[in-house]
């Protein structure tokens, strides 16, 4: 959560660029995205009870990380805000929140330059450079029938049933695009851009919410193992890159 504090936090400060020379957009955001290892886990405390196929007195509750492989294409909306620097420049600050299987919290700074530049039209060149946060929820603990409750991780834990779970991501993202704008009156006009997008974001690991707070099990721990009742770690590193065509379509204020 303090990634996501910070994000908003440097988005609000970009409206410190001045008053009386700002324009405010904002729309539909769609972007590409594709996801490596969204597939089925355990978590296991077979390290310090042993394996229950053994005669060990092990918990180990199932994880459909699976579910929540996001689509090919990301939905979302968009906030931004632009100081002119000059009559063909200017620089901008941009919010971005996606949701496709998983929840995405971008913050982008960057400069627009217009290479044409009329009374009611204008097209720009804008790269951008961000920062995205978000997270997966997994849902709750539940542990798997014959298994002995709670999951005891030692100083890594202890996962009871209906403790929250869920999978954080973050990661830096480039944005290089065309932007056509077409203003409808002196003030209020449409905002679109269409671009191309590379990000990537990984994962820390699985937090669980529990009675003594936030639990984080690295994605290398013993404990993630895979769903087949062994203790063989899942050997699993999940991502998701937002690369490809981006689009978005809204409307532009003049302050």
């Amino acid at each position: 959560m303090k990634k996501v504090y910070l994000c908003l936090a440097l988005f609000s400060a970009s409206f410190a660029f001045g008053q009386g020379q700002i324009s405010l957009y904002g729309g539909l955001n769609l972007a590409g995205a594709s996801s490596k290892d969204f597939v089925q886990f355990d978590i296991s405390d077979w390290e310090e009870y042993g394996l229950l196929t053994q005669g060990g007195a092990e918990g180990r509750v199932t994880v459909d990380l699976a579910a929540n492989k996001p689509g090919p294409i990301n939905f979302g909306i968009n906030l931004g805000a632009e100081y002119s620097l000059s009559e063909k420049f200017s620089a901008l600050a941009e919010a971005q929140y996606n949701v496709s299987g998983i929840s995405l919290l971008g913050v982008y700074a960057g400069i627009n330059y217009d290479i044409v530049k009329t009374e009611k039209f204008s097209l720009g060149i804008t790269p951008k450079i961000g920062y995205n946060v978000g997270g997966a929820d997994l849902g709750t603990v539940s542990i798997l029938p014959g298994y002995i409750p709670p999951v005891d991780l030692g100083e890594k834990g202890v996962f009871n049933d209906g403790d929250a779970l869920r999978l954080d991501f973050s990661g830096l993202a480039i944005n290089l695009g065309i932007r056509p704008r077409f203003m409808i009156t002196e003030n209020i006009g449409i905002h679109s851009l269409i671009g191309y997008n590379l990000g990537f974001t990984s994962s820390d690991g699985i937090v669980a919410t529990t009675e003594e707070g936030e639990v984080v099990i690295p994605m290398t721990s013993g404990a993630i193992v895979r769903s087949d009742g062994s203790g063989t770690q899942a050997g699993i590193s999940p991502t998701l890159t937002s690369n490809g065509l981006s689009v978005q379509l809204g409307i532009v204020y003049k302050l």
